[in-house]
């Protein structure tokens, strides 16, 4: 099975988002257009997306003031992703779903993974992930909610 998305662009140098479905979560990838009218496929195919890349869970923790006993202080959270490459090149903006469920497919190499946020909590820490040929790497990103 393949999917392709195509873009279309009549101006000038133009950096774009494209959106595509990747498993339960949306993905985004940059594409690149030049002045002319320009065609720029992205195909996914069924066989890359179960080739390599990185999947996981983002919770967020802790959700009360008091911890108890016997009762988690996390949760699943839906957040935002940006993966760079070893030199520092964004590669992908990902979410994960609403269970915090992610699975993205990356060809192997060394990858950053920088959680978003929109202000200094919640907030989480960079981590880097190698993603290995015919594997996928299980990733866990933790967001600290700030509640004390």
């Amino acid at each position: 099975m393949r999917s392709i998305i195509m873009l279309i662009a009549s101006t000038a140098w133009l950096a774009v988002s494209v959106p595509i479905i990747v498993g339960s979560s949306t993905a985004f990838n940059t594409a690149r257009l030049n002045s002319e009218l320009a065609v720029a496929e992205i195909a996914v195919t069924k066989d890359a997306q179960n080739d390599s890349g990185i999947t996981g869970q983002v919770v967020i923790r802790p959700v009360r003031p008091h911890a108890t006993i016997g009762v988690p202080n996390s949760q699943p959270y839906q957040a935002t992703i940006e993966v760079l490459d070893s030199t520092g090149r964004l590669m992908i903006t990902f979410q994960s779903d609403s269970d915090g469920n992610f699975r993205v497919p990356l060809i192997p190499g060394k990858y950053l993974l920088r959680p978003q946020s929109g202000g200094p909590y919640p907030r989480a820490s960079e981590q880097t992930v190698v993603v290995s040929p015919r594997n996928f790497t299980q990733v866990r990103i933790n967001y600290d909610s700030g509640i004390r």
